[in-house]
């Protein structure tokens, strides 16, 4: 019947026919690829901590997905051999139950192997089926396992200004009685734009720019061409 069937078609339509079987052999055999190099790039989180924090499975999965996607694009010579070791860290894991019905969840995870951490914060629905894209994201510099090494994130890196600042230093006895409850240092910056805005209390300005610049020199971010504007802060005027 086939052999009939092929007999019958004409010289352009076998071309056709053999064209179009080509096509679907080249597709299936792309999925394929792709299939297996997707499982290729899975990370592996902890499974005690994921069971511990009630994690749902597809979850897990979707986080690991784009960890891997932030990792493999920005480290080098990273295979999924390396990226078994995603440890949620104790004490960073919080959850919440949304008033829509949802749950979110936000913790961090270090990975030795590459001496990475990073934040998580992702939601899924009630009873798990939906998931919602994960964010994995640079957490600030102290809260890094390894701070000389680089993170890249999502919508920060290590040198993402908004990851530091604003920084304010309250007074010690702040609400206390007589005490003011204003800052005694507030730093704000713009990084697109390169500025430094440094407010201190006028009860020792020249000691808290020094420890502005203390803080700021912490930072793994050059300042050497960035415009600085100083204001003091009269508010604590009674200190």
């Amino acid at each position: 019947m086939l052999r009939t069937f092929w007999d019958n078609l004409s010289r352009a339509q076998k071309i056709g026919l053999l064209a179009i079987v080509q096509l679907l052999f080249i597709v299936v055999l792309v999925l394929l690829v792709q299939s297996f190099t997707r499982e290729k790039s899975h990370v592996e989180i902890e499974d005690q901590a994921v069971a511990e924090n009630d994690i749902p499975e597809n979850a897990e999965e979707f986080i690991a997905e784009n960890i891997w996607s932030i990792v493999s694009s920005k480290v080098a010579d990273v295979s999924s051999n390396d990226i078994k070791d995603v440890v949620i860290r104790e004490g960073t894991y919080e959850e919440t139950q949304n008033k829509d019905g949802t749950v979110s969840a936000s913790f961090i995870v270090d990975i030795d192997s590459l001496k990475q951490t990073f934040t998580v914060g992702v939601a899924w629905s009630k009873d798990g089926k939906t998931v919602y894209e994960p964010i994995i994201d640079c957490p600030p510099l102290e809260l890094m396992k390894y701070p000389e090494t680089v993170c890249y994130g999502a919508y920060h890196n290590t040198y993402s200004l908004d990851l530091y600042l604003p920084h304010l230093v309250y007074p010690e006895n702040r609400g206390k009685s007589g005490v003011s409850s204003a800052p005694n240092i507030m730093i704000t910056g713009d990084q697109e734009k390169k500025s430094l805005n440094i407010m201190v209390s006028v009860c020792d300005e020249e000691r808290f720019k020094k420890e502005a610049w203390e803080y700021l020199n912490t930072l793994p971010i050059d300042f050497s061409d960035y415009t600085v504007n100083y204001e003091v802060n009269g508010l604590n005027a009674g200190c």
